[in-house]
């Protein structure tokens, strides 16, 4: 029995790895690129970088487990690992506390120009408050796409500032049925936050005749995944006015280019994927994910919440 590390862990939940099997860590997150013992592999554990794949998955003969600390999955391929009867571990809901606070973090930094204002006296400009913008968040009409634990966490959070907080999910009808309840509601909506996972039906998502129907001078806010968003119709909408703002802690494609248009964006403010990095967060998802594949791969009774699919 080997667990392999494709990225480093809390160090108390890699203790707990340690005392029931050897580790390999892996020089850097993809894994393909180095020589290491993968007919030896039971288990595989990552965190967002490392892309746990088909090809990865037929190198490990004896694969019982792969495990993602955290709750997105789309680094993960379900497919080869259902074909195998391989289990999946994650750690869905633990972060959604903290990633709801980042969330209402950048509502706030946006909304008030908390950022902004803040940039530009540490550039010794205190004038700027002769032109500020800001606006109180009670009152304001969000739109949380995505019924999940993080968007109802966000929800409750919004309410507690007196917003007025409609919910969009899927509802059992699907995309489709996501998609009209977005066109029912974005044209009154005056921030939009993303809760909702990454997959071939809701990748860029947001871009086209959805942005064009957002109401003029709304706030788009992404903690969720970057490619929700087409990058080029986004700037479109910042540029026209459709949009006063885009916060987020994801960007499309991962690690962005120094050129990169929304990063230079004057109305944008990217956070580097840190939502769910909280200490008490950060430690809370490792121990959760690592005892749980210990257990998958011992007793076989993990915790039926932490194996995707719901059943252990």
């Amino acid at each position: 029995m080997t667990i392999l590390m494709l990225e480093t862990i809390d160090d108390d939940a890699m203790a707990v790895l340690k005392n029931a099997a050897p580790v390999l860590v892996s020089p850097s997150p993809d894994a393909h690129g180095h020589d290491l013992p993968f007919e030896k592999v039971t288990a595989i554990v990552t965190r967002g970088l490392g892309q746990l794949d088909r090809a990865l998955i037929e190198k490990c003969p004896d694969l019982k487990v792969i495990a993602r600390c955290g709750a997105g999955l789309n680094n993960l391929d379900l497919v080869a690992a259902a074909e195998r009867d391989i289990r999946v571990i994650h750690a869905p809901g633990i972060n959604a506390a903290a990633v709801a606070e980042h969330a209402l973090m950048l509502m706030l930094m946006t909304v008030r120009n908390g950022f902004g204002t803040g940039t530009e006296v540490k550039q010794e400009n205190w004038a700027c408050r002769e032109e500020f913008s800001g606006d109180d968040m009670s009152g304001k009409r969000v739109c949380i796409v995505g019924g999940g634990n993080i968007g109802q966490r966000t929800a409750e959070l919004c309410r507690a500032f007196d917003m007025d907080v409609t919910i969009c999910g899927r509802h059992g009808k699907g995309i489709n049925g996501l998609k009209a309840a977005l066109t029912q509601h974005l044209p009154d909506s005056d921030i939009v936050s993303l809760h909702i996972p990454l997959s071939p039906e809701t990748r860029h998502l947001i871009s086209g005749d959805l942005l064009a129907s957002f109401k003029a001078g709304a706030v788009l806010i992404n903690t969720a995944r970057g490619e929700l968003v087409h990058t080029a119709d986004l700037v479109d909408a910042l540029n026209g006015g459709q949009l006063k703002a885009y916060a987020a802690d994801v960007i499309e494609g991962g690690a962005p280019k120094s050129d990169d248009p929304i990063i230079a964006h004057p109305r944008s403010v990217v956070t580097p994927h840190v939502a769910a990095l909280t200490r008490r967060t950060y430690r809370a998802m490792g121990l959760f994910t690592a005892r749980n594949v210990v257990s998958a791969l011992t007793d076989g009774n993990p915790d039926p919440f932490s194996v995707y699919g719901g059943t252990a």
